[in-house]
C-alpha cells in the first residue's frame, strides 16, 4: 500500500531555520490516504510538517497526475508572453512534466530544454533530463531565461532551487516563476492546496526574501489568474465552527463538492463531477457548498483588485544587471 510506503521527517523552515510552527490544520490526502499537517512559520512561510522524505516524494504523484494538464496551447500562449521579447536564446523550464511548454516554446524560436523529478510519458521529441535538479551539472551563467510553473511548491527545498537557478543564469537573464500566495484573503483557512504535493506555500514577502537572499530581484509581481486561478473554498464552514470550537481538519470544513474533484479540473470532468456530488453529498451540504463556492469567487475576485490573490507570477532577474525588460 502507498500509505505503507510513505516516511515523513520533522523539519526547520527552509526560509528562516526556525524549528517552531504553528499548526493551521489537517487533511487526508485521496491520492495516498495518509493524513498530513500544514504548519505556519513566524517568518510567513507555511510548510507540511512532518514532511514525506525525498524518497517518498515520487510515490505523491499516480502515473495520471498530468492527465487533465494536456494540450493547453492557449495557456502556453499566454506564458510565452511573460519572456523577454525576442526569442532564440536558451532556455530551462524547471519542472517541465510532459515537456508540452519546451515544445511550444520551441516552435517560436527558443532554444529550449527541461529537467524534471519524475519521467512521464513524453509524447514530444524534446530534450528532457529526469533527476534530481539541484544535484545536476549544468554550466554556470548559460540560460536567458528559466521558468518554473507552479513547481517550487512541489519542492522540499526551495531555497536549493533558487540558488542553483541564480548560479545559471546569464547576466541578463530572467527567472518567470509561479507559486501560490499563502498571504492572499482567505487561503490560510482553506483548504483548497494540494497537500502534501504542495509541501511549501510562499507569501509575496517570502518570496522576496529567498530572491534577495540568492543575488536575484523581482521586476514585477502578477496578482491575477492570467496563467492559474485559484480560489478560497472552505470558509463557510470554518467561519460557523470557529463559533462553537477550534478545528483543524480539513474533513471538518473543507467543500465537500469541490473536494471530490480530487486535484482534477473541472474542465472535461464537470459531469462525472456533478453525478459524485448528487450521489453522495447531501442536500444541506449542497446548499452550503454552493453558497461557499459564491463566497470563494467573490474573495478570489477582490484580491485581484486588492493585488493579493492567490497566485503569484513573478519575473525576477539576477541583481549583477540593472536593466528593465519591456512586455
Amino acid at each position: 500500500m502507498i500509505l505503507d510506503s510513505i516516511s515523513s521527517e520533522f523539519v526547520a523552515c527552509d526560509l528562516c531555520g526556525a524549528e517552531e510552527q504553528v499548526l493551521l490544520y489537517s487533511k487526508i490526502d485521496p491520492i495516498t490516504g495518509k493524513e498530513f499537517n500544514l504548519v505556519e512559520c513566524s517568518c510567513g512561510m507555511a510548510f507540511v510538517n512532518p514532511m514525506p522524505t525525498d524518497a517518498s516524494i515520487p510515490l505523491l504523484y499516480p502515473r495520471d497526475y498530468l492527465k487533465d494538464k494536456e494540450d493547453m496551447g492557449s495557456l502556453y500562449g499566454r506564458m510565452l508572453e511573460l519572456l523577454p521579447e525576442g526569442n532564440g536564446g536558451k532556455l530551462l523550464d524547471v519542472g517541465c512534466g510532459r515537456g508540452d511548454f519546451i515544445r511550444y516554446a520551441t516552435e517560436f524560436g527558443w532554444d529550449a530544454e527541461g529537467v524534471d523529478l519524475l519521467a512521464w510519458d513524453a509524447p514530444h521529441k524534446v530534450s528532457i533530463k529526469v533527476g534530481d535538479f539541484v544535484t545536476m551539472d549544468f554550466p554556470e551563467e548559460c540560460y536567458d531565461v528559466i521558468t518554473a510553473w507552479a513547481l517550487l511548491e512541489h519542492v522540499r527545498r526551495p531555497s536549493l532551487f533558487f540558488r542553483k537557478i541564480s548560479h545559471l543564469l546569464k547576466e541578463n537573464g530572467h527567472f518567470v516563476f509561479v507559486v501560490s500566495n499563502f498571504a492572499a484573503p482567505g487561503m490560510r483557512h482553506s483548504c483548497t492546496e494540494d497537500v502534501p504535493r504542495h509541501l511549501q506555500l510562499f507569501t509575496p514577502q517570502a518570496v522576496e526574501a529567498y530572491l534577495n537572499k540568492f543575488d536575484m530581484k523581482s521586476l514585477v509581481c502578477f496578482h491575477n489568474d492570467r496563467l492559474y486561478s485559484c480560489y478560497p473554498f472552505g470558509l463557510l464552514r470554518y467561519g460557523l465552527l470557529r463559533l462553537r470550537r477550534n478545528e483543524s481538519r480539513c474533513s471538518s470544513f473543507q467543500n465537500r463538492s469541490v473536494a471530490l474533484l480530487r486535484n482534477r479540473q473541472i474542465k472535461g470532468n464537470a459531469g462525472s463531477w456533478l453525478s459524485e456530488v448528487f450521489r453522495s453529498v447531501g442536500p444541506l451540504d449542497i446548499i452550503l457548498d454552493a453558497i461557499d463556492l459564491a463566497l470563494g469567487v467573490v474573495i478570489a475576485n477582490y484580491s485581484k483588485i486588492i493585488r493579493n490573490y492567490g497566485v503569484m507570477t513573478v519575473i525576477a532577474t539576477s541583481n549583477r544587471q540593472k536593466k528593465a525588460i519591456r512586455f
